[in-house]
Order: structure tokens, then C-alpha cells, then sequence
């Protein structure tokens, strides 16, 4: 699989503390993408399943981790794998995922059963920016926040927020969403 980045850390990418992990590579073309850096499919790093796992595994005081891009769903048979490799390893780890692609093209991908089996929660739709939403996790107000597990309410989830993290190497970091209009 292909892989932007890997934040170890996250509070603003579902509910608790998360792992994100950004596929780099995405074909959608959502004008005002705040990813566009993950767009080519070229670049990131090439990792196996197991390597990817092995990482996020060996992560301390994680709730869960979210797959975000790029497109994860375009990568779905390695991220499947994944899932199912963190799923055997730690049964309690959450996982949420974020795609471009609307609930009814998934369900006409077999991959989209192997991948949703495994998810608590995935926000799907293409980004509009001029259908803004002050909604948690949803950019904009065509998205879903679409629940698949018993663990999470919609009350669970905050408002849009944006944590900037530098490492000690000095790389900075940005992620989450920032509210369409306002700063981030």
C-alpha cells in the first residue's frame, strides 16, 4: 500500500485519542480538497499491511485510528487486509475511516463488504465546499457520518476542530477540519 503519513496522535479525527493513517494517492478531484498534497499516486512510502499494523500497534494510549487520504477506498484490498490484521491484534482498537465516495458506490464494491465489517464509523461523500456543514466530522453538508458498530451515538463525535502538532524534528503537522468561513 501507499502511505502519505501516519499521525500518531489525534484528537479531532473521531471520537478519543487516534492514530491516523493518510493513503497517498486519490483520483476523486473534490475542488478545495484540504489533502491535495495525497492526490498523486506517486510519492509516500510503499509498506506492507503488516508493517503499517506493526506501527499503529506499537502505538501507547490509542482509543482507535482512522484511515483518511488520498482515497483509502482506492487501496481497499490492502486496507482491508490491515483492518483485519489490527482487528485480530487488538479486537478493541475503533476504527473510522474517511472516503469521497457516496454509500451507494461502495456498496457495488465487494472490497466495501471486506472493509465496512470492520468500521465503527466512516464519513462518505464526495467535498463541496460550497455545501459547507457545521457538523461533526462532515465538511460539508452533503456527507454522511454513517455508524456501523453498536460503539458510538452521533453525540459522540465533536464539532469541526484543527490541531497543529511539530514534532521534534520540527515537521508540522495540521489536521482535523476547519470550519468553512471561519480560521484555521
Amino acid at each position: 500500500m501507499l502511505i502519505h503519513a501516519i499521525i500518531t496522535h489525534s484528537r479531532v479525527n473521531g471520537p478519543g485519542v487516534r492514530s491516523v493513517v493518510y493513503f497517498q494517492g486519490c483520483d476523486l478531484g473534490c475542488a478545495g480538497c484540504w489533502n491535495p498534497g495525497t492526490h498523486a499516486f506517486v510519492g509516500g512510502t510503499r509498506s506492507g499491511a503488516e508493517d503499517v499494523a506493526a506501527q499503529i500497534l506499537g502505538v501507547a494510549g490509542i482509543d482507535g485510528v482512522t484511515f483518511s487520504g488520498g482515497e483509502p477506498m482506492q487501496q481497499g484490498p490492502a486496507l482491508a487486509s490491515l483492518m483485519s490484521i489490527l482487528k485480530a491484534c487488538r479486537p478493541s482498537l475503533s476504527i473510522g475511516m474517511y472516503s469521497g465516495y457516496s454509500e451507494r458506490e461502495l456498496d457495488a464494491s465487494a472490497t466495501w463488504r471486506d472493509v465496512s465489517q470492520h468500521l465503527d464509523f466512516a464519513v462518505l461523500g464526495r467535498f463541496v465546499a460550497a455545501k459547507p456543514s457545521p457538523l461533526p466530522l462532515r465538511t460539508s453538508a452533503n456527507q454522511i457520518l454513517r455508524l456501523f458498530s453498536g460503539r458510538y451515538r452521533e453525540e459522540d463525535f465533536q464539532l469541526q476542530e484543527c490541531e497543529v502538532q511539530i514534532t521534534q524534528e520540527g515537521l508540522v503537522q495540521i489536521t482535523g477540519f476547519p470550519l468553512a468561513g471561519s480560521p484555521a
